[in-house]
């Protein structure tokens, strides 16, 4: 027997197009699942010593540059005494004084000089910063010359970023500390209560100084990481802090709370091991050289974590079709 013939439609209707079953949709737990596994894993601090290590090795060779005026200064101050400056920590503070007012007699050209020198210095920084946020962007092994390539390609958008978050600092801090300071001295009469209200003001002050600097951050982890340019790594750092604002601000603030108290331990390390001999010498360098040592650390530290911020919160998909580093 043949087989039956196919039923055909009559005339002037259309056949039912046979049913698609529609594409599984993807829950968003396992997409976020999914993007975790392909998103590369951010090495942390201690794992990049050696860039770490070169961006301590320039901050001391810069501070120890930045800090010759004033060591001229207090040279001619106290380097005919025979303890050298340890006379400035004695009790009562007289030399500590005089210093203070021969510094104040100078301070134009003192700062001028110093003001040059920590621009000269900010500036050639960018270069062994640039370094650090590459070896923190990539995981695995580091190759020399791809790690070299990208610190290369993020130096002019760094200089770019570094010229406009500090013109925007010195903006934020004129906009609060110049009506400031001028109601201070047209409002209080009395020196005590005008110098109170001016430490207020200042404190004031560095509040949209030091959200500005959180945000310069920010967006230069993500500015060496994408590599994208500099509206698009500000509108990532934008992105991050809008993400996580709290987590973002203890990162920053608690490493550098961590990093001022090292620093202050290192002068109160000097001030202990004294300049008279040649072993307090080397004890007082050590001490300055072990809390400088200490704020570099927690500096890249702070970058490692802006990473980690970044990528939480970034789109995605944007973050699944991210190459992965290595």
């Amino acid at each position: 027997m043949s087989a039956p013939a196919e039923e055909v439609a009559p005339a002037g209707e259309v056949a039912p197009a046979e049913e698609v079953a529609p594409a599984e949709e993807v829950a968003p737990a396992d997409e976020a699942a999914a993007v975790e596994e392909t998103a590369p894993r951010r090495p942390a601090a201690h794992e990049r010593l050696g860039a770490v290590a070169l961006y301590f090795a320039y901050r001391a060779i810069a501070a120890l540059v930045v800090a010759t005026p004033l060591s001229i200064i207090a040279a001619d101050v106290v380097g005919g005494y025979p303890r050298g400056d340890a006379i400035l920590f004695d009790p009562g503070g007289l030399m500590l004084t005089e210093l203070w007012r021969l510094a104040a007699v100078a301070a134009a050209s003192v700062a001028a000089q110093l003001g040059l020198g920590a621009l000269v210095a900010a500036a050639l920084g960018l270069v062994p910063l640039a370094v650090l946020l590459a070896a923190l962007t990539q995981g695995g092994p580091l190759s020399a010359q791809a790690l070299g390539a990208r610190a290369a390609r993020a130096l002019g958008p760094l200089a770019l970023l570094w010229g406009v978050a500090l013109a925007a600092q010195v903006a934020a801090a004129a906009l609060v500390l110049l009506p400031g300071m001028q109601a201070c001295a047209d409002l209080l009469a009395q020196p005590r209560s005008r110098d109170i209200a001016a430490l207020v003001v200042a404190a004031v002050a560095l509040v949209p100084v030091a959200a500005i600097g959180l945000l310069h951050d920010l967006a230069r982890v993500a500015l060496v990481d994408d590599l994208r340019g500099f509206h698009a790594a500000v509108s990532r750092g934008l992105a991050t802090l809008q993400a996580a604002p709290l987590a973002a601000t203890w990162a920053w603030a608690s490493r550098g709370a961590l990093a001022a108290a090292a620093l202050a331990c290192g002068a109160w390390g000097t001030h202990l091991a004294g300049v008279g001999t040649g072993a307090g010498v080397v004890a007082a360098f050590a001490a300055q050289l072990a809390a400088l040592a200490a704020a570099a650390y927690l500096r890249a530290s702070w970058l490692a974590a802006a990473l980690r911020l970044s990528d939480r919160a970034a789109p995605t998909r944007e973050r699944a079709l991210r190459p992965t580093r290595g």
